[in-house]
């Protein structure tokens, strides 16, 4: 079986992190921070072997420069604790070929993130130390038609209560459409007052007008926790497109798998260095003892 490693991470202004820096050190490019003032240049950094950008069919072409789209994304996510991205790191069995390997990274950000709306700036990174992988950040934010940046929230009227009385949004009951206030009207959850009597206000020239509840609810679904394992499944069924039988990958844990066997820990590329350089790296002794158990 080769080895199966998918990790999701957000970058957040909230960490400390930059948009720009992380694209910058993740490309191997030299990218200029607006925001800071600061140049990030890893083109000395070694083992990235290509890097691209793959746009959802709503972006502007401009954005396939990778300076003006992390950029951009620092100016509309301004606050303290924003987050600028969502990174998935995968590793690439060594089983396939080089082909097979960006083949399946570009299959695999088409089918879960393009097709989305997201946009992907991926690298494929190996120092010939076994560990070939791929970073992929995602814009969290998506575009509308006009190719702006939309809103991470949208305003809706509440169709429901939960336990405690508070006014809800439910994705699965009915709910109002003002394009169609006839026939979608009675989906309304009323505003209360303190004798549970409907509120209203009065509008000059208009009489008498009742209010509803409104709710904030997330525009997309893509930080719905859901999606973790969604991704995480669908990097092993796009690896297993290329991979033969012997060497088929499974996202599940040994444990969902029913098989009695203790995983392994990822080692990453700075214990694997350590080891190569004829020192002994904590997480790779860990592993082997875990095979040796097994």
């Amino acid at each position: 079986m080769s080895i199966y490693h998918c990790s999701i991470k957000i970058i957040s202004r909230a960490g400390g992190r930059s948009a720009v820096a992380s694209a910058a050190y993740r490309s191997g490019e030299k990218l200029y921070n607006e925001e800071t003032g600061l140049t990030h240049d890893f083109t000395n950094k070694g083992g990235v072997i290509m890097n691209e950008i793959l746009l959802p069919d709503n972006a502007p072409l401009d954005y396939l420069n990778r300076e003006k789209l992390w950029n951009d994304v620092q100016k509309v996510e301004s606050r303290s604790d924003a987050r600028f991205a969502r990174e998935v790191e995968v590793a690439l069995p060594i089983e396939m070929t080089r082909e097979q390997q960006i083949e399946c990274v570009r299959n695999y950000i088409k089918e879960n993130f393009t097709s989305k709306g997201m946009i992907a700036d991926w690298a494929l990174h190996d120092k010939n130390d076994g560990n070939p992988h791929a970073h992929i950040m995602l814009t969290c934010r998506a575009l509308n038609e006009k190719h702006e940046w939309d809103t991470k929230t949208r305003s809706v009227f509440a169709n429901d209560r939960d336990e405690s009385g508070r006014a809800i949004y439910n994705p699965d009951k009915p709910s109002y459409d003002p394009k169609d206030k006839e026939h979608t009207a009675q989906y309304r959850i009323p505003q209360l007052d303190e004798n549970g009597e409907q509120k209203f206000r009065e509008r000059a020239g208009k009489g008498k007008e009742m209010l509803w509840e409104r709710v904030n609810i997330p525009s997309n679904d893509w930080n719905d926790r859901a999606n973790a394992e969604i991704w995480r499944e669908s990097w092993a069924v796009n690896c297993n497109r290329y991979l033969e039988l012997e060497h088929q990958i499974d996202h599940r844990s040994y444990e969902r798998q029913g098989i009695d066997k203790e995983p392994t820990i990822h080692e990453g590329g700075t214990a694997r260095k350590i080891e190569a350089e004829g020192h002994i790296s904590e997480r790779v002794q860990i592993n082997r003892e875990i095979k040796e158990r097994n």
